[in-house]
């Protein structure tokens, strides 16, 4: 009873360490995020052979891919604080971060250069065996590439220049060129830390430079739109060009054509004919949003542009008029996903619609299979108007709906937009817009949509209140459901087509008849629903009232079953897990929090640092895929059930507001590109999760050994011990019947016998064919080390702790365990043999594994039986013991045994 007290207090204890001290999830664990290509960094090109690879900046991590079809190919590891700039030499990638420079390889992390504690550093670059960045306190770092020491540091005053970029020019040997924000540029020798040469101000600042093909000549591009090449060794102007906006990158083209391309912070690609020193083109809304590098491949006619909106793009110069057209692209969300939904039934595709005006299909089994869903010839349209692509978008989409049942006959997604009269389909099929365009029958703006089970029908819910059903294939309006006095939030439709469903926000619930029209029950939900989610298997409801609760309608019995409250500011979105026992919610108080139906309790809520907005169960059950406001993302947490045990316990909301406010939030990082953020996150979190699994309060965690009078068996499967006792038969059945023998070989010439007729001698013996004696090969010499079993007997002896012996054996495999009873030493006068018998009679009299204790027993006497008995004047003591309570324990099993069959048998005839 003292024991059992003791393990009870330290359970609570524990209970109580974790109560104040959240663990996170125990439900979902982050597995990955995915929509992620590049940042406004800098992109960095590296070449290996005719191979070009492309390293992007993703915020706190980054990609390397193949440059010939934007493959992805390596993630970087997750970093403390965002990337401001990387580069590629080599195998090796220089990111740097937080003021730090990291150096990878193949995305994993290899060391540190040494630290300068100089703020944030920008602006790396190779220069021979050396790495040159800017600092925040406006100073250049050189660091040695190989040593990983720092190599010197030049200071600048900031008043009178300011570091903007550094360039080395081509055959200038330890040479760099600084622009600075005033203008002005300076020639440095890194070698001497002096300055060669002070250029006069430009009258603009610097804010890129790149080495044209022509040796001492510079580009320089300005913050007022001015590109200029500027001869550095005569110090004069060679070319002087303008373009709109500031300059944020130039290249040039290495395949015999005079080419230039300039980018502006606009998004805009300027191209340059040198040779007559014109524009000769603008690929205007090239990106959605600045372009802070751009690359002309190496010797091919390929420019490479990289943007802040998340996408790369290569352009391909294959035209005759030297205007380039778009060949490939990889991008993603550029502002964040609002709304995201999984769309088939296996789980490998979701639906995103984002504040940029994009519907985009992500797949989550391959990133190269994501793409936008096409709104038309939106760029031709573009280019024949003088606007922007961003202006042709289609409005925000503010609701969708999906249905892959029908999609390869007609189209399979409907949306609405942000202040918009029109709904629009969509073919997941073509990936486009689809056929039609339906407009409001009277003219008000259109709220809600869905698509019935089948994917015949699609349904719209309009301002003032009516449903309008129409035909997804001629998209012909159907019927009009009408009844609600204010804007219908949400609509589903049932599996069989039956019965429709609509919320509005007059407060109210209202099933309507499918094929009629007609309204045949009306719920009031006390509060104006924002969202409604049928799980269809079970007939649930789930409405998002303005209240932050969540409540559940039984469409059968058209009564509010469950009423989840609990989250302290609005809900934003909600879903049910794929077997409809959970529902998950978002909130703008940060959290995500899983409500159990059953028992109609909270079992699992954790908080994120970016405010979810969107969350979607995947169909299998293994993942929970969810958006966030500020980012382009789209993460994927892992089901833990999916995988281990989970033990579900209430949660009461009030004490999670008390944690909060005493503890802090119950805080989960997010997912990264590459799964978690990093190891130790990875061991820390599943140790808090079990911790807190196996410490609740109400928990019952398990003994080893329920009372020191119960004869206990081990957990081993059965097989560790059966195995070990049919040993020797399993070697003599697995043995071969002989051993294989090499086939004669006949000699390659053979020889011939004397005479007028040529004859081959077959009787006649080569030396190669001569018999060999096989060489012995297993003769080992005699090792005096000890076993693990010999070790730790000698050990335990000491003690007295016998414990440690068969904890030692458990992690054996049989063959192993054999072989360490059998070469037990037999020297300092059996000491080991009785130690052995020692532990046995220990472990016999603690009462546990007991069947584990018998089988080494058995192996054990029938290997040391001669010597046993040679010796019995020594070791009849131990044995009597040892027979003593191999009866005892005997006793206590048999008679359990025999009363066991007894009953029965007692119950099998007394039927």
């Amino acid at each position: 009873m003292a024991g059992l007290t003791e393990k009870k207090l330290r359970t609570e204890s524990a209970a109580t360490k974790q109560q104040q001290k959240p663990a996170g999830s125990r439900l979902f664990d982050p597995y990955r995020a995915i929509g992620y290509i590049t940042s406004n960094i800098p992109h960095s090109i590296q070449y290996r052979g005719q191979s070009a690879f492309i390293t992007t900046g993703i915020g706190r991590s980054f990609h390397v891919y193949d440059a010939d079809k934007i493959t992805l190919l390596f993630v970087g590891p997750h970093f403390a604080a965002d990337i401001t700039s990387v580069i590629s030499i080599g195998d090796e990638t220089f990111a740097s971060s937080g003021g730090q420079v990291t150096v990878c390889r193949r995305g994993k992390k290899v060391c540190d250069l040494e630290a300068v504690n100089r703020g944030e550093i920008s602006n790396l670059m190779q220069f021979g065996d050396h790495i040159m960045a800017i600092s925040e306190d406006n100073t250049v770092v050189i660091w040695n590439k190989d040593t990983r020491e720092l190599f010197t540091e030049i200071e600048f005053q900031s008043e009178s220049f300011q570091v903007t970029s550094i360039v080395h020019p081509s055959t200038y040997v330890n040479k760099v060129v600084i622009g600075s924000a005033q203008g002005t540029m300076q020639v440095w020798n890194i070698q001497t830390r002096r300055c060669l040469y002070e250029f006069k101000s430009f009258g603009s600042g610097i804010s890129c430079m790149a080495q044209t093909p022509v040796i001492d000549v510079l580009a320089l591009g300005l913050l007022d739109g001015r590109v200029l090449l500027h001869n550095v060794k005569q110090d004069r102007a060679v070319m002087q060009l303008s373009q709109e906006g500031r300059v944020t990158a130039v290249s040039f083209r290495t395949d015999d054509v005079p080419m230039m391309a300039t980018a502006n912070a606009e998004g805009d690609v300027a191209l340059w004919d040198l040779n007559n020193k014109r524009l000769l083109h603008v690929l205007q809304g090239a990106h959605d949003s600045s372009i802070p590098s751009i690359d002309f491949l190496t010797g091919q006619p390929m420019l490479v542009t990289s943007s802040a909106d998340n996408s790369i793009k290569h352009w391909l110069f294959d035209g005759q008029d030297g205007v380039p057209r778009l060949l490939r692209h990889r991008s993603g969300h550029f502002s964040a996903p609002q709304l995201i939904r999984y769309h088939d039934e296996q789980g490998f595709n979701i639906l995103s619609a984002g504040r940029d005006r994009a519907l985009r299909l992500f797949s989550v089994i391959r990133d190269s299979q994501s793409v936008e869903m096409s709104q038309g010839s939106l760029a031709h349209e573009a280019r024949t108007r003088n606007i922007k692509i961003s202006q042709l978008r289609l409005p925000q989409v503010t609701q969708f709906a999906s249905n892959p049942a029908m999609t390869r006959d007609w189209d399979d997604v409907i949306t609405c937009h942000q202040g918009s009269k029109d709904a629009h389909t969509w073919s997941t099929e073509r990936k486009a817009l689809g056929k039609y365009t339906v407009q409001s029958p009277d003219s008000s703006m259109i709220k809600s949509v869905a698509i019935s089970a089948c994917g015949n029908f699609g349904f719209l819910g309009l301002a003032s209140g009516s449903i309008v059903m129409i035909n997804m294939q001629s998209g012909l309006t159907r019927r009009t459901f009408a009844g609600h006095s204010k804007p219908v939030t949400g609509i589903q439709t049932d599996a069989c087509n039956r019965q429709v469903y609509s919320t509005s926000l007059d407060g109210t619930l209202r099933i309507w008849e499918f094929s009629t029209g007609q309204q045949q029950h009306c719920v009031d939900l006390q509060s104006p629903p924002s969202r409604l989610v049928l799980h269809r298997e079970s007939g649930l409801l789930a409405c998002v009232c303005d209240d932050a609760c969540v409540r559940v309608v039984d469409s059968e019995s058209q009564r509010v079953v469950r009423k989840f409250a609990g989250h302290r500011n609005r809900i934003t979105d909600l879903t049910f897990s794929n077997d409809g026992r959970w529902i998950v919610t978002a909130s703008l108080d940060s959290t995500i929090r899983t409500w159990d139906l059953p028992t109609g309790h909270m079992i699992d809520w954790f908080c994120v640092e970016s405010v979810p907005v969107s969350l979607t169960f995947s169909p299998t059950g293994d993942f929970l895929a969810t958006a966030h406001m500020d980012s382009v993302g789209i993460y994927l947490w892992a089901n833990r059930t999916q995988f281990t045990e989970v033990t579900l316990r209430q949660i009461n909301p009030n004490t999670i507001e008390d944690d909060e406010a005493t503890s802090g939030a119950n805080f989960v990082a997010m997912p990264t590109s590459a799964g978690f953020a990093n190891d130790e996150d990875v061991e820390q979190s599943g140790d808090a999760a079990a911790a807190d699994e196996s410490a609740e309060a109400g928990v019952y965690v398990h003994p080893e050994q329920l009372t020191d009078n119960m004869v206990t068996l081990s957990s081993l499967p059965k097989s560790k011990w059966q195995t070990l006792l049919s040993l020797a038969t399993i070697k003599k059945r697995n043995a071969p019947e002989r051993a294989p023998k090499a086939p004669e070989l006949a000699p390659f010439f053979l020889p011939t016998v004397e005479g007028l007729a040529p004859r081959f001698d077959l009787e006649a013996k080569t030396d190669d064919g001569a018999e060999q004696k096989p060489v012995d090969r297993t003769k080992i010499s005699t090792v005096s080390a000890q076993s693990g079993l010999a070790r730790a007997l000698y050990r335990a002896q000491e003690t007295m702790a016998f414990n440690a012996v068969f904890e030692y054996l458990k992690k054996l495999n049989p063959s192993a365990i054999d072989l360490e009873i059998r070469t037990l030493p037999l020297n300092d006068n059996l000491k080991a043999v009785k130690a052995f018998i020692r532990a046995s009679t220990a472990q016999l009299q603690s009462k546990r594994d007991f069947e584990l204790v018998q089988a080494y027993l058995q192996v054990f006497l029938s290997v040391f039986a001669d010597i046993i008995k040679e010796n019995s004047a020594e070791i009849e003591p131990l044995l009597k013991t040892l027979r003593k309570e191999c009866k005892s324990q005997w006793n206590t099993v048999d008679g359990l045994i025999r009363y066991s069959a007894c009953m029965v048998e007692f119950m099998r005839t007394s039927k």
